[in-house]
């Protein structure tokens, strides 16, 4: 009986923690149309905090990253604790004050936190005038050896040399488009090497290793547009950032490469169809139509797509496919009703429209006619005078 009761409760942990929704603190390029923030938000069972942190041409001063960094990270140590995962894209390693770093290392050292490098020039060894991450408390957690202030700017192809990693096995790597550039590093001993450079360098391209009861990931290039801009047009890309998220969280990565991929396709569809969708109704609604009943059509999608939601998170992910199919039918269904809503409202304009001019043809050709042509308001005279 107790071993029963023993199995049942392993069992509900680990359930729990399957559906344990992630939260990421993304500090650095989270621009959302640059940077795959929105794709990792998009994704059922993950929670991410935008940080923006990137100081350099283009992106962040100074002033907004350190007013970024008052207002979206934690206050206090113990809440940092609640989150799973931090994750620095492209950041300057003077950019986080001394007490975030330690708070940040601590967190994962004895809090269990994942913490995540992702590449560009600001990133490991830095570039320019930003120092390297090495001289910070982050930099002994990393699973690479920073080479100060460089970087290789060559086309590459990855070479997956832990090919049993679960990560690895998730992704067709063959696939795979060319990056344009990477931070040089070295690797670890005792790091797991997962991936490198086919450029002759065999320069890290991913690795990870526990450090104390965390775990650290580092990406060696850029997923943003630099060095990642042909890598953020392959198919899979989606699914590799937030792969990459659950990998450094402790989470299982799905192995299911074609379910998978077809169920974040639908997910990405979905939000796009509704955007669209809504952007139709706010038309609708301006040329004077009712809406109220497209309105509550779209509620009772989103709820469809709410149970689509739960099934990810409890891994139930041919539900979930089957779920969101629905959802998308329904909101076929309402893009269909709202064209018929539309072009009554348009026929409403027309008729209005046309009574409107007719009314005012009508009454200038009668007082045309009246003046012009009956002259009832003229009278005859027998002779004319002449000065």
């Amino acid at each position: 009986m107790r071993l029963s009761l023993l199995m049942v409760a392993i069992l509900a942990i680990s359930v729990t923690w399957g559906a344990k929704i992630s939260t990421v603190y993304y500090m650095g390029d989270c621009l959302p149309t640059t940077s795959p923030i929105g794709l990792i938000g998009d994704d059922p069972a993950i929670d991410v905090i935008a940080v923006p942190a990137t100081v350099h041409s283009g992106y962040f001063t100074d002033d907004e990253a350190k007013r970024a960094l008052r207002l979206y990270l934690p206050r206090t140590y113990d809440e940092l604790l609640e989150g799973d995962t931090i994750l620095l894209s492209d950041v300057r390693a003077d950019t986080l004050p001394v007490k975030w770093l330690g708070w940040f290392s601590r967190s994962v050292e004895d809090g269990g936190l994942g913490l995540m490098m992702i590449g560009g020039i600001l990133s490991f060894g830095g570039y320019s005038d930003s120092p390297p991450w090495d001289i910070t408390s982050i930099g002994p957690l990393l699973p690479v050896n920073m080479v100060e202030r460089m970087t290789t700017s060559v086309p590459w192809r990855p070479i997956v040399v832990a090919e049993e990693n679960q990560l690895m096995t998730s992704l067709p790597w063959q696939t795979c488009p060319i990056f344009h550039g990477y931070n040089d590093v070295t690797i670890k001993d005792g790091a797991e090497l997962l991936a490198i450079t086919n450029d002759g360098k065999e320069n890290p391209f991913m690795a990870s290793w526990n450090v104390g009861a965390g775990s650290s990931f580092a990406l060696c290039t850029d997923w943003t547009p630099g060095w990642g801009v042909t890598f953020m047009e392959w198919n899979y890309y989606p699914d590799f950032t937030v792969y990459s998220v659950y990998y450094s969280s402790g989470k299982e990565v799905p192995q299911d490469i074609d379910l998978m991929h077809l169920l974040r396709s639908q997910l990405v569809n979905f939000k796009t169809q509704r955007e669209v969708l809504i952007s139709l109704i706010n038309f609708v609604e301006k040329v004077g139509a009712n809406v109220v009943g497209l309105e509550e059509m779209i509620s009772g999608a989103m709820k469809i797509r709410e149970e689509a939601g739960d099934q990810y998170i409890l891994q139930e992910y041919e539900e979930c496919v089957a779920t969101l199919e629905l959802a998308r039918g329904e909101l076929e269904a309402i893009e269909a009703e709202s064209i018929k809503v539309k072009e009554r409202a348009f026929i409403w304009i027309w008729l209005i429209e046309w009574l409107a001019v007719s009314g005012a043809l009508m009454v200038t050709g009668t007082i045309l006619w009246t003046l012009m042509v009956k002259r009832r308001l003229y009278r005859e005279v027998r002779t004319t005078r002449y000065f």
